[in-house]
């Protein structure tokens, strides 16, 4: 037993050890940046077209399948707008992420949900695939048979907008009977998106949208909720860390005045630390509450989902250095490993992690701040003496009785 002790005490100390260290993994340039996004996507790619990723996601989250195809388009999308100038990171950025909207035209990416809804297969599915297809396009609106795709997003965006129409409330039903704010988010930054591709044709149906969301705010929060009734808009659910970061992330591309106002609400309820380290709340200060399949696992208070995605929501509303500790809290903890296949975090064993990663990365990228990326130095220094404390304490329990050998060998000699 004791043995046995000595072997999780030892390993045990050298992964904190290893997350100390990792902490201090050097600034990237954005050159060394893309590498590491590309090295991601690269790992990503192998295990989508040749590992049967889709169908493995598929199995661990309700809408896996979906998701892991549209993150992965989207942050080759968004890694080739951040050099609009290289024509062949373009070329290759729209082949990948047109592989990946194809994907979500087939029946394992619609078996799910429910072709009765309307739009068909519900908001969350029709959400994903147009916001992919106006980033594409975004991208590039030259490539053989660009005239499909952008007749494609056309419909797509006025079917989004017929469907409000007929909702009483600002959000429709992701499955039937069940609808969460967030994916209504999506689907409207693909109807924005739209509108700055094409002269902004829906504008005024956005607007009225937004102004019926601002109508149905979470009270104890003023945030956008987590969960409502579709049928009449009241609140199921309020806000929550793992739906909130993403709604911000796309409210940015709606109605950026709105989306800082949002985010300024989100520093004072859900953006904190834990041990000096940058982390996102799953539920408000003061609130307790579980993990569940949206939020993955929730501890200390820490939504694990949430912290991920607010990489790169921090990046859209200029906050640098917030997103920077963010994402070097989540390499630390990450445990990445790189081979010939690509960079990877947790050995490879969650790719959807590596998914929302390489996105929030990509967004970064492409994103202007206005103030530079210096993080104060001694941002991780809580963490630091917290380690240092916990396994000074460790060791010294398990070497108690040799500590107060020594100490009364000690005493006996002073006296």
């Amino acid at each position: 037993m004791r043995y046995l002790l000595l072997f999780v005490l030892s390993f045990f100390t050298i992964l904190i050890l290893w997350v100390n260290l990792a902490l201090h993994s050097k600034e990237e340039s954005r050159i060394e940046q893309e590498k590491e996004v590309r090295a991601q996507l690269n790992f990503l790619e192998k295990e989508l077209k040749h590992n049967n990723l889709g169908d493995r996601m598929q199995h661990l989250f309700p809408e896996g399948y979906v998701f892991i195809h549209a993150l992965y388009g989207l942050s080759w999308c968004e890694l080739s707008l951040s050099y609009s100038s290289d024509k062949g990171l373009k070329k290759k950025a729209v082949e990948e992420a047109l592989y990946a909207f194809n994907q979500l035209n087939n029946e394992k990416a619609t078996s799910n949900f429910q072709i009765e809804l309307v739009p068909e297969y519900g908001i969350f599915y029709s959400g994903w695939k147009n916001y992919l297809l106006s980033k594409i396009l975004k991208v590039d609106r030259t490539f053989k048979g660009h005239e499909f795709y952008e007749a494609l997003l056309e419909k797509q965006s006025n079917e989004i907008i017929a469907a409000i129409k007929l909702s009483k409330s600002p959000y429709i039903d992701s499955y039937n009977g069940h609808a969460w704010p967030a994916d209504m988010f999506v689907a409207m930054a693909s109807v924005s998106n739209y509108n700055k591709l094409y002269n902004l044709k829906l504008k005024p149906e956005v607007n009225v949208w937004l102004a019926k969301v601002k109508k149905h705010l979470d009270p104890e929060t003023q945030m956008i909720p987590h969960k409502i009734d579709a049928e009449t808009g009241a609140i199921i659910e309020g806000t929550r860390g793992c739906s909130i970061g993403l709604s911000l992330r796309m409210l940015a591309e709606i109605d950026q005045e709105f989306g800082k106002q949002q985010f300024n609400l989100a520093k004072t309820s859900f953006i904190t630390t834990r041990f000096g380290l940058p982390a996102m709340r799953e539920y408000p200060q003061g609130i307790f509450g579980l993990g569940d399949v949206d939020s993955g696992p929730v501890i200390l208070g820490v939504g694990f989902s949430a912290t991920i995605v607010m990489i790169g929501t921090m990046s859209m509303y200029d906050e640098p250095v917030l997103a920077n500790e963010q994402y070097k809290t989540i390499h630390a903890f990450g445990f990445k490993t790189s081979d010939e296949d690509g960079k990877k975090y947790l050995f490879g064993t969650l790719p959807m992690a590596d998914a929302f990663i390489a996105w929030g990365r990509a967004t970064d990228l492409n994103c202007t701040h206005s103030q530079p990326n210096v993080s104060s130095r001694n941002w991780r220094l809580t963490f630091h003496l917290t380690s240092l404390f916990v396994l000074t304490t460790l060791w010294l329990l398990f070497y108690r009785s040799k500590v107060k050998s020594y100490i009364n060998r000690v005493r006996s000699q002073n006296n």
